[in-house]
């Protein structure tokens, strides 16, 4: 379940992404891909970090992989890729 739900948390950061990042090229698919990616990333190094599994809704996990995907599309943002 955890899996799942950090895939959902990057594709609603990635809406929110689009709210604070308007002018990313490519639209608003790659957008959603980026954030999901970047929060697949924050909630599997959260488990390291925090102890918790893929199976649990940790909230400490939640907010990293929601970190992760702000971090992603933020980046991604900056370096104009």
């Amino acid at each position: 379940m955890g899996l799942i739900s950090w895939i959902i948390i990057g594709l609603l950061v990635g809406f929110v992404a689009r709210y604070f990042f308007p002018g990313r090229p490519g639209g608003l698919v790659p957008t959603l891909v980026l954030a999901a990616v970047g929060a697949l990333i924050g909630g599997y190094i959260s488990t390291y970090i925090h102890g918790g599994t893929l199976a649990t809704l940790d909230p400490r996990t939640m907010l990293t992989a929601l970190v992760g995907a702000l971090l992603m599309t933020g980046i991604v943002k900056i370096l104009r890729i």
